[in-house]
């Protein structure tokens, strides 16, 4: 059976089409839609960068990956959740992030959403 992104699933893909302060270009990025949401051929997905992100980091919209114990570093842009084809992006699995981290994200989500 073909690879189907799950929650916590650290993937690389490319997030163009892409406009304004969007992320572009290919990043990796953190799975937060369920395997069963996922199945129909979208995934909600942060993009992941190692760049500089000073007023996001301002606002605590990131979640750092250093220290996670994961390959995969930099910081989770909580605030650029995405619906994403991933069949289309051609995604790639790379690793699986600990639950805390999951959790962490979720919730910035959630406090961006819920404001």
């Amino acid at each position: 059976m073909a690879y189907v992104p799950n929650r916590g699933d650290i993937v690389h893909l490319e997030f163009d089409p892409a406009s304004g302060r969007e992320m572009k270009g290919l990043h990796f990025g953190l799975v937060l839609s369920g395997k069963v949401f996922n199945q129909q051929g979208l995934a909600m997905i942060c993009p992941v960068s190692q760049g500089a992100a000073a007023a996001a980091r301002t606002y605590g919209t990131i979640v750092t990956l250093m220290g996670a114990g994961t390959d995969t570093q930099g910081a989770v842009h909580c605030h650029q959740l995405k619906s994403l084809d991933w069949r289309e992006r051609k995604v790639r699995f790379k690793e699986t992030v600990p639950q805390p981290i999951v959790d962490e994200v979720l919730a910035r989500v959630e406090a961006i959403l819920l404001d």
